[in-house]
């Protein structure tokens, strides 16, 4: 078993390594970059599956989110290499750059996938009352309709992030307050205001009875 001199030792080598071939001109420099970009790319899939509950991503989408979090990371630690001290190991330090990029990186995309209106497969999940007749089923796609323009006019951007969220995507208070870097009170006000919002819509349009969900 080493003893803590001799870890602090070969950190203290390694960073060396680390610093000098990333700072120094030519090919070696490449190289190095190319090893610590790999090394980056490992450490943000692994954070974006750490943190795919929350995510929504799969597949290729969730591999390109990784590779721009690796990219981001990497230019970052270039540009900051004459601020490491040496105080933890190259590669833990590398590390914490391409965590937070990853993070970033996940909040953009949920924000963008949630504050999106609604597509198809959205108008299918939102929840409305049975129609058993022409007539009723005639009313029940104005109601949508009318959700779908409550949500473009009567809503800010973060409580139509919030309610799409809840009703269509079936995210939890806790998922959204992460996404939103908020808390459970913010977005449970969120949700009120949103849901205040498109009753008020609903009600000057005629449609008395709203949504269950609402």
């Amino acid at each position: 078993m080493q003893d803590s001199s001799s870890v602090d030792q070969e950190r203290t080598r390694d960073n060396a390594r680390w610093t000098a071939a990333l700072t120094q001109p030519g090919p070696a420099r490449e190289r190095a970059a190319d090893a610590l970009y790999t090394y980056l790319l490992r450490a943000a899939r692994s954070e974006i599956g750490r943190r795919s509950d929350i995510s929504r991503l799969s597949g290729a989408e969730r591999d390109d989110l990784a590779h721009q979090a690796a990219a981001d990371a990497l230019v970052s630690i270039m540009r900051r290499i004459p601020d490491f001290r040496g105080d933890s190991k190259f590669t833990t330090w590398a590390r914490s750059f391409v965590t937070f990029e990853a993070r970033v990186k996940i909040r953009q995309h949920n924000r963008r996938s949630l504050v999106h209106g609604l597509n198809s497969q959205d108008w299918d999940r939102l929840p409305c009352p049975r129609a058993n007749t022409p007539e009723a089923e005639a009313e029940a796609i104005a109601l949508k309709q009318a959700v779908m323009s409550a949500m473009d006019t009567s809503l800010t951007e973060r409580q139509r992030h919030v309610f799409l969220g809840v009703v269509v995507h079936g995210a939890s208070i806790e998922q959204l307050a992460t996404q939103l870097g908020s808390n459970r009170n913010a977005i449970y006000q969120l949700m009120f205001h949103a849901r205040r919002n498109l009753r008020r819509h609903l009600a000057e349009r005629g449609f008395v009875h709203g949504l269950p969900s609402l």
